[in-house]
């Protein structure tokens, strides 16, 4: 039995986009978790503390807000709580931030972690399924970690271990990826509608391409993925999309040229120098 991999009960702090499909994919692994608004939690703790008592079971506190409201969340908490159950665990699930943060519950006991889900979750109905096979970036102590996982291996997902001085860079690389990356599929739509065809045409136009492009960079890797006109040294036709880029949006230009850079570092043609800059328009 999944559940059988969490031996606690579980409380979502947290009704947004995250929480709301934390507690779905839960229950539809086999739990019974309960739910309290982030907000509400903040504000009244103590409203808190019947769902913590839990009919005698121990409970891991999982705590699904945006990162302004965690410190404030957990010194509220810990405020009302009584000491910890042998057991008890606080995990927060924002990339941003580390246990550090959970300090207060920590010291009432409770095994602490941050674990981080590394998808995004947009308010769709199949959000709840998001979680099976995503990684999550597991910090705290050595119980917080335990409790960590266990919830990860409930949800079907895969924990990694992820240390404190590397956290700005791990989530550094999970918002180039996630955020970068819908920035990029804007810009090319934007483009291409500024042709004639219009925003939602140049989406189902491009949708196409842009799949087959994603997989098979995850698939073989983005230097044996690459194509276009820096694979293959064309700077004639690189130089044209410049112009062009010039000529329709200006404002585009720093991406146009970080981008190529990162073309030319995986193609192996030379990292990008000051030739390669775009020319300053007078």
């Amino acid at each position: 039995m999944i559940a059988a991999a969490l031996p606690h009960f579980p409380v979502v702090v947290g009704r947004g986009r995250l929480g709301a499909a934390l507690e779905k994919a839960l229950r539809k692994a086999g739990l019974d978790p309960r739910s309290a608004g982030g907000r509400e939690s903040r504000e009244r703790p103590e409203d808190l503390l019947r769902l913590l008592r839990g009919n005698g079971r121990t409970p891991v506190l999982l705590l699904a807000v945006r990162d302004d409201a965690l410190a404030p969340l957990a010194a509220g908490l810990a405020a009302v709580v009584p000491a910890a159950t042998a057991g008890a665990a606080a995990l927060h699930l924002s990339g941003a931030l580390g246990p550090e943060v959970l300090r207060p519950l920590a010291a009432r006991g409770f095994a602490t972690a941050a674990c981080h889900p590394l998808q995004t979750f947009t308010g769709s109905p199949v959000d709840a399924a998001r979680f099976a096979g995503a990684g999550f970036a597991v910090e705290g102590s050595e119980e917080g970690r335990a409790a960590a996982e266990a919830l990860v291996r409930a949800l079907g997902g895969r924990p990694f271990s992820i240390s404190s001085d590397a956290r700005p860079l791990y989530h550094l690389a999970a918002s180039l990826g996630a955020n970068g990356l819908t920035g990029l599929v804007a810009a090319a739509r934007d483009a291409l509608a500024a042709t004639g065809v219009g925003p939602e045409a140049a989406i189902a136009a491009l949708a196409p391409l842009l799949r087959t492009a994603l997989h098979e960079a995850l698939r073989s890797g983005p230097e044996a993925a690459l194509t276009g006109p820096v694979s293959r040294g064309d700077e004639t036709t690189v130089e044209r999309h410049r112009r062009a880029l010039l000529a329709w949006d200006e404002s585009r230009a720093a991406l146009f040229e970080a981008l190529l850079e990162e073309q030319r570092r995986l193609s192996g043609h030379g990292a990008w120098s000051p030739d390669a800059k775009m020319p300053r328009s007078e």
